[in-house]
């Protein structure tokens, strides 16, 4: 090689060793190390949602699909509640961040603990902080724990894959991993209808049996949001239902019948905290779970242990989201077994229950008040004993009318006291 040539290959080695380095340099200034992206994710998170991050370790990488890695962060709130992750990764496009723009095309969540109580704390923050440059195309949650008002944990897994135009949900689909049976909810974007609305084809699976049916998203101008739709339960297992929830069941049964949809809101999260739903239902091979209902007759309450088989059940049920957890109301609840026959009302909030309804026996000669309140793990029966006790002192004196006047002196002498109110929390 000529003393020439090879001066101008050193040079130019040179100037590319200078060039690497410089980038490099400018590179490190601009890419944090691990620890910093830590420390910088919790100063954005605190700057933006009002409390504090506490992330012990963070990692990222560029070569092959770009990754974002959260590994054991936990949110600082008043009292003992936090949000708690053990895995969160961003899969980010690159390009997008030259224009200052957030496009994250898959966010997953590996193992999470979401409070309800420490959820509340950004609703108001989460909508203003996503703000326009931040676009988020699908959601993946794995073992994600979400403990409701009344302390139930449940499990779920699920994906959500969201519109690149509008960002509203494309399709959703919840499962229940630990459900003895399978529970599964899936929600897929149909086009819309003659008057804009989207239309959302709604199936679910659980206890057994399913339930199908369509849900309308119609956002106004303004961009309030009504949400309205139809389900048809068709052989759901009630027990096997509410223990996929980890919820202990008093009833169960085949429940099958319509149920209808409503919610309004100016956001996704507003829609879902409005829920209200109304089912009206009908039970096959219906039973009481908690209570032999005639030998708890025949002993005037002291042995009420086992299962009542019920020929007939049937009801109005309606649901409603509210701040402090899920309320549900019974009511035109009609319960036939064999010679007895009950109708009544009840209410559950907040871990509690309140009920009231009537017993007869002997086609309605006989009549027995009830009443059900307290915490709904271990509530309270009333039940006016005298009357059956009347009646059967009536009956040996005299048959018919006997029976008649006994159980309402009987009833009259020990009708369960009012119910009361459930006692407000502080």
């Amino acid at each position: 090689m000529k003393p020439a040539t090879r001066r101008w290959v050193i040079a130019a080695t040179a100037l590319v060793a200078l060039l690497v380095a410089g980038v490099w340099l400018v590179a490190r200034s601009y890419v944090p190390s691990n620890e910093e992206l830590a420390r910088r994710v919790e100063k954005e998170f605190e700057e933006r949602l009002g409390h504090p991050l506490v992330v012990r370790e963070a990692r990222w990488r560029v070569r092959g699909t770009p990754v974002i890695e959260l590994l054991d962060a936990h949110t600082v709130q008043p009292g003992d509640e936090a949000i708690r992750m053990r895995r969160l990764a961003i899969y980010p496009q690159l390009l997008p961040l030259l224009d200052k723009r957030l496009v994250i095309d898959r966010l997953e969540i590996d193992g999470a603990e979401v409070p309800r109580g420490a959820l509340a704390a950004y609703r108001n923050r989460t909508q203003d902080a996503q703000g326009a440059t931040v676009v988020l195309r699908s959601l993946v949650f794995k073992d994600l724990t979400y403990t409701s008002y009344s302390g139930v944990p449940v499990r779920y897994d699920g994906e959500i894959a969201f519109d690149d135009t509008d960002r509203l949900p494309r399709r959703l689909l919840l499962r229940r991993p630990e459900a003895r049976s399978a529970a599964v909810l899936e929600a897929t974007r149909e086009g819309k209808t003659d008057d804009g609305a989207d239309v959302y084809r709604l199936q679910l699976q659980a206890g057994g049996g399913t339930a199908r049916g369509q849900a309308r998203l119609a956002i106004s101008k303004r961009g309030h949001m009504t949400l309205t739709g139809e389900l048809s339960p068709r052989q759901v297992e009630i027990q096997a239902l509410l223990e996929s929830f980890n919820r202990r069941a008093f009833i169960g049964g085949l429940a099958s019948g319509e149920t209808t949809l409503r919610a309004e809101g100016e956001t996704v999260g507003e829609l879902f905290r409005a829920l209200r739903t109304r089912s009206t239902l009908q039970v096959e091979r219906a039973r009481l779970l908690r209570i032999d209902l005639d030998k708890a007759v025949k002993s005037l309450g002291e042995d009420r242990a086992g299962e009542t088989p019920l020929d007939s059940l049937g009801g109005v049920m309606v649901t409603q989201n509210t701040a402090q957890g899920l309320k549900t109301t019974f009511t035109q609840v009609k319960a036939v077994a064999d010679t007895y026959s009950a109708t009544g009302e009840a209410t559950l909030y907040r871990g509690q229950i309140e009920a009231r309804g009537r017993l007869e026996a002997g086609g309605g000669v006989v009549e027995v008040p009830f009443a059900a309140h307290g915490p709904t793990r271990d509530p309270t029966f009333e039940m006016a004993w005298g009357s059956i006790a009347g009646a059967a002192i009536g009956t040996a004196v005299l048959p018919g009318i006997g029976t008649f006047l006994g159980a309402k002196i009987g009833g009259a002498m020990s009708d369960p006291p009012p119910t009361p109110p459930p006692r407000q929390r502080r």
